[in-house]
Order: structure tokens, then sequence, then C-alpha cells
């Protein structure tokens, strides 16, 4: 069930990461480096306000979701919802005028304000709509509502920045107008109740009950993710941040690219197991998650440490290039360690409730990445600044899977990562051949490398999870014990 899952995702999972990939690389050529440290500013700050505002709510929707099989729960669901979503736009309002007044550079207050109130509210329902797909299983919605901002986004921003000016506030203007019309488009596929919002207080507490603490742990979260820009532009500005977070947001997008490809699934599924007294097949779930993580990280990490300077050299504008070679791969690596733990030993304390045991975790991960990032700013730059992170992570990972390992008995697949390990060492190989033979550095030369890094990963894991897709096949045929 978790791999068709998988599947159904896929478009959503594929086509909304590889346009914020696009959109990152292309507005190097339009901004510069103080309005892109602007827009970026803005975009993680949205991220803290919606967990803030609407957040909260809608970890609980995936969490709890009501059947169809009881209409009148679901009813009283979607009327609180209602109640909870209109609050939640008045509330980020609020922050979005605060934001807008204290962005660096030459912004008009006013316009600044609609921009970011517009991108705050429609990013926020968006998001939140786009949870409850997924816990509804509804999955055009969901691909919707994933893909309509990124997607859209990428062409309005291309458009305003042709007809009008290449701003900070232009870009997000379209990406609202972008993500707003994904929401009106997904919206009738979702059942909403078009009534006035009454909110039920029962149904307020318990959302709050296990929602607020999960808002308390997101908080952690996203600081431990986004820190780095906060510090950056603290100790070097606007401009130095601009031209950092190009590198820095690509490695971290590929890495998450390669994580949601295979996790967006898992935690629904392990959620209703665990609904149905059924934490066995929920583990079983998780551990398989967790194989799928490192199947897909582990090669994409790799890949792009050598493919990376290509990239850049191919795509990104030559005043973001050298900060962007230094630091792209770099990212991934930190990239990669952050979300192996976030999506399989802490994904499953989430769903235990174990919260104290979570806020440790992603306490121990803020302070030692903070001192370790801050530390090597001072020492190396921007570079010390992403190892920094990298070996925080690193330290998290290993913490997060002893608690994990210990306490809920989660069970790490050994086995499985040499297999991987092994097929990734065997890719490298055949590319560091391929390069050694294709010396060009162009289109064609990156065209080929990928597509002989595929096949030669694809080969090996097929060759040594062989054992595996026979038992898997001998299972689902019928009569099969």
């Amino acid at each position: 069930m978790l791999i068709s899952h998988t599947l159904k995702y896929l478009p959503a999972q594929l086509l909304s990461p590889l346009a914020q990939l696009a959109s990152m690389v292309l507005w190097t050529h339009w901004l510069a480096p103080a309005e892109m440290g602007a827009y970026t500013l803005v975009t993680v700050t949205q991220e803290l306000a919606y967990l803030g505002c609407l957040g909260w709510f809608a970890v609980y929707v995936l969490r709890y979701w009501p059947t169809a099989s009881v209409p009148a729960e679901r009813q009283r669901f979607l009327l609180t919802e209602n109640a909870v979503v209109l609050a939640s736009l008045a509330l980020s309002a609020l922050v979005a005028g605060v934001t807008a007044w204290a962005l660096p550079g030459d912004h008009a207050w006013a316009a600044s304000a609609m921009a970011v109130a517009a991108f705050f509210a429609s990013k926020a329902v968006s998001t939140h709509y786009a949870e409850r797909a997924r816990a509804q299983s509804a999955f055009l919605p969901y691909t919707l509502l994933q893909t309509a901002g990124p997607l859209g986004g990428l062409l309005l921003g291309w458009l305003a920045m042709q007809h009008l000016q290449p701003t900070a506030i232009v870009l997000l203007g379209a990406y609202a107008l972008a993500q707003t019309v994904g929401v009106v488009l997904a919206l009738p596929g979702l059942g909403i109740a078009w009534r006035w919002p009454k909110a039920d207080p029962a149904l307020l507490r318990a959302a709050l009950d296990f929602g607020g603490p999960v808002l308390g742990l997101s908080a952690l979260g996203w600081v431990a993710e986004n820190y780095i820009r906060y510090l950056v532009q603290w100790h070097s500005g606007a401009a130095t941040l601009g031209l950092m977070i190009v590198g820095w947001a690509l490695g971290r997008r590929a890495a998450a690219v390669a994580a949601t490809l295979v996790t967006t699934a898992s935690f629904p599924l392990a959620a209703r197991l665990l609904n149905d007294n059924r934490r066995d097949e929920a583990l079983s779930h998780l551990v398989l998650n967790a194989t799928l993580m490192v199947g897909v990280l582990l090669p994409v990490t790799a890949a792009v440490e050598i493919l990376g300077p290509t990239l850049v050299q191919l795509f990104v504008a030559s005043e973001y290039q050298v900060i962007t070679s230094e630091l792209l791969a770099l990212s991934v690596v930190a990239g990669a360690l952050r979300n192996l733990h976030m999506h399989t030993t802490d994904q499953l304390m989430v769903l235990e409730r174990r919260v104290r045991m979570l806020a440790q975790v992603d306490m121990f991960e803020i302070v030692l990445c903070a001192a370790l990032s801050l530390a090597g700013l001072m020492l190396e730059g921007l570079r010390g600044a992403v190892v920094g992170q990298a070996l925080g992570s690193l330290a998290t990972l290993v913490l997060s899977g002893w608690l994990a390992h210990r306490h809920l008995g989660f069970r790490w697949p050994w086995r499985d990562t040499l297999k991987i390990g092994l097929a990734t060492g065997v890719m490298l190989a055949a590319l560091h051949a391929l390069r050694a033979l294709h010396t060009s550095q162009d289109a064609l030369g990156l065209a080929l490398a990928t597509v002989v890094g595929i096949f030669v990963y694809g080969a090996a894991i097929a060759l040594l999870f062989a054992p595996q897709w026979r038992r898997a096949w001998a299972a689902r045929k019928p009569g099969t014990t």
C-alpha cells in the first residue's frame, strides 16, 4: 500500500519541487542579491506564520481526519475548519504587515504589505488543504494544490519579471495569484462545507491538545531549518544572504525532493494503522520508508557532488556562480541528513505522541547546529557555516535513531542501507569513468551522465535486492502461503 500511494503522489512530488528548483535558478537572472535576500526572508517567515496560525490544526487533520462513515462528525469537523481558516487569515495578515515593515531595502510599505499578506494567506490555505487532501487520500486535489503555486508562480513570475519591475514584491504577488488559483480549482474535490463557520469547542480543544505540542515541535524544526538564513543576514547583510541562498536552497531543495518522493504517503498510512491498533504494521511501514529514503537520498547526494559544478555553470547567473558552486554539494549533504531523521525516526515520535522526546531531539539539533554554524561562519565564511550545519544534523540523526530504537522499538534497516551504499558506489564509479571519457562540460554531457547514473544505479539496486523482489512477487500470487 505504501508504494502504491507513493506512486499516486509522485506527479505532485516531482513537478512541484522541480518547478521550485527551476525558479530558484531563474530568479538569479532577474533579482539582485539584495532582492533575493528579501524574497527569501518573506518565504521563510511565512512558514513560521503558517505554523502558528493554521499549522497546528492541519497536523490534527492529518492525524485524526474523520471517516466518511460518520457524516455528522465529518460535518462538525468541516464547519470548525471554516472558522479556523478564517481566523488564521486575519492573524496572518497582521504578521504580514510586520514582515513587510521589517524587510531590508527600499520597499513602499503599503504595496509590500499587500503583496506579503496575499502571499501569506494563499500559501497557508493551499498548504492546509493539501494536508487535508493527504488525510483523505485525495490525489487529484493534492496534486493541484501542490503544483499550482510552484508551476503557476514560475510562469507568472517570469512574465512579471519581464513586464514589471524585477523585485521581490512583484514576485511574491505572482506567486500569491498562482496559489489562489490552485485553491479555487482544488476545493470542489475536497468536500468543503459551504456554510457559515461554526467552531465546535470540543473539537478545537482536541486539536489544540494534539496540535499545540506539535506546533511547538514544528516551530523548533523551523528554527533548525532556517536559522542559518537569519544568521547570515545578521552577520553579513541581505546581499550576502542573497548570494548564499541560491546554493543553499538548491541543495536543500534537492534533498527535500528526494525525500518527499517516498515519504508523503508514509505518515497518513502509519497513522491509520495506529488508529486501528496495528502498531507492528505501522512500524513496518516506517522501516520500509527509511529504506526508500536512503535509496533516494544517497544517490542524489553523490550525484550532485559529481554533476553540481556543471549544473551551476550552465544554468545559474554568473553573479551567483562562485558561491553556489562552493555550497551546493555541502548543502545537499546537510539537507539529506536532516530529512533522513525528520521523516523516519522523528516521524515515529510524532505518531506515538512522544513530544518531550522529539523536543529533546529538536533542541539538540538547534543548539548544536547553531553553535557549529556560527563557529564555521567566523572561521571559514559561508562554507564553514554549511559544514557546521551538516555536522550538527549528522549528530542529530544518530541521537534520534538511538532514542527511537531504545524506547520505541524502531530497527534501522542496516542491511538494506549497506546494499544501497554499494549500489551508489557502483554508480559513482561509472560517473567517474564517464567523466574521464567525456570531458565536455555541456548540457549533452550532463544529460548523458544523468541517464548513465540512473541506469547503473537502477541495475545495481535490482541485482542487490533481487531476493526481496522475488519474495514480494511470490506473495502476490494467488494461493501462495
